[in-house]
C-alpha cells in the first residue's frame, strides 16, 4: 500500500524521481526550542527537560513542483516540518489545515487517483468528492485557505500522540504549532515567492516565535480519525516555544534532508490509527527514492 501511495503522489507531482513528491518547495530556518516549566509534568522526553535545544524547521508549499507560484491554490495547505534537538531528536510534520482527506490508506489512495485525473475527468473527481465527505471537507478548506505569511499560520500534526509523564501516566492528544504574534492583516500577495520574502523580512527584524501545544483528546472524539477537526475551544497545554532566528545559508541542502515523523524520543509515541503505518512507511519510501538509497 505504501508503494501505491508514493506512486500516486509521484504521478500527481509529474516528476520522474529525485525530487519530493509533495511539498517540494520549501524554506529552511533554524533556531531553538525551550520547554515550558510545566511540560515535564506531561512528558518525560529529554527535549522537555528545560534546556534550549536546536530546532531545524522547513516551511513548505503543497505540490511536487519545487518552483510553484506561492499564490497558487495548489500550494495549499502549507507545511511545517520540525526537528527539535540533536540527540534523541523529536521530528514533527504537519500542515496548515486541521484534518485530512481520508482516514484509511485505501480511501487516501482512491483520493489521490481521483485527484490525478481531475483535469482529464472532472466528473470522476466530482463523484469522488460527492461520495466522500471527508475529502470534500478537506478540499473546501483548501479552496478557502488564505496564507498571508508562514508565521501567521497554525500547523497541525495529523496523528494523535501518547505522552508519557515521569510517573508513567499516559495522555493521548494532538500536537499543534501556533504563532504567538497577534494576527495582522497583510497586503495582497505580491510575487510568486511572497511567503519566502515575508519570512526573510520578519527574521531580519528579530525572532519568529511559535508555541507547541498539546490538546488531550476531547470527550466523545475518536483519536484514530485523522479527518476530523477537534473543537478549537478544547483545553490545550503549552509544551514549549520555538524561536526561529535565521535562514540556513545553503537552502539547496534541503534536497538531501528527510524529516521522518517516526523519529520520536523516549516518552512520546503515536497513539495509533488506521493511516499511521502506511503513511510512515510512505514517508521513508519516498525519501529513500529521492535520496537514491
Amino acid at each position: 500500500m505504501s508503494q501505491a501511495l508514493v506512486g500516486a503522489l509521484q504521478t500527481g507531482a509529474k516528476i520522474a524521481g529525485g525530487g519530493r513528491v509533495n511539498h517540494a518547495r520549501g524554506l529552511l530556518v533554524e533556531g531553538h526550542f525551550r520547554a515550558t516549566s510545566t511540560a515535564p509534568q506531561f512528558c518525560m522526553a529529554a527535549v522537555f527537560g528545560g534546556e534550549d535545544v536546536r530546532v531545524l524547521a522547513r516551511f513548505s508549499n503543497s505540490s511536487g513542483n519545487p518552483h510553484i507560484d506561492q499564490r497558487s491554490p495548489a500550494a495549499e495547505p502549507r507545511g511545517l516540518a520540525l526537528r527539535i534537538g540533536n540527540k534523541a531528536a523529536m521530528v514533527l510534520v504537519g500542515h496548515s489545515l486541521q484534518g485530512f482527506p481520508a482516514s484509511e490508506p485505501e480511501a487516501f489512495l482512491a483520493f489521490l487517483n481521483a485527484a490525478n485525473q481531475r483535469e482529464r475527468s472532472p466528473t470522476l473527481w466530482a463523484a469522488h468528492l460527492a461520495g466522500n465527505p471527508a475529502a470534500a471537507r478537506f478540499e473546501a478548506l483548501r479552496a478557502a485557505a488564505v496564507s498571508s505569511s508562514f508565521s501567521a499560520l497554525d500547523y497541525h500534526m495529523l496523528h494523535a500522540y501518547r505522552l508519557i509523564a515521569p510517573d508513567g501516566h499516559a495522555r493521548i492528544g494532538r500536537l499543534s504549532v501556533h504563532p504567538t504574534r497577534p494576527y495582522v492583516a497583510r497586503a495582497a500577495p505580491e510575487g510568486a515567492d511572497y511567503l519566502d520574502r515575508r519570512m526573510r523580512g520578519e527574521l531580519a527584524k528579530g525572532h519568529v516565535v511559535f508555541v507547541l501545544l498539546f490538546t488531550p483528546v476531547p470527550e466523545g472524539e475518536d483519536s484514530t480519525d485523522i479527518t476530523r477537526a477537534w473543537d478549537p475551544a478544547s483545553p490545550s497545554f503549552a509544551l514549549g516555544h520555538i524561536w526561529l532566528e535565521r535562514l540556513l545559508p545553503h537552502q539547496s541542502s534541503q534536497r538531501k534532508l528527510a524529516f521522518d515523523p517516526a523519529l520520536l524520543p523516549a516518552g512520546i509515541g503515536f497513539a495509533g490509527d488506521p493511516m499511521l503505518h502506511a503513511r510512515l512507511r510512505a514517508y521513508r519510501l519516498a525519501a529513500a527514492r529521492r535520496l537514491g538509497l
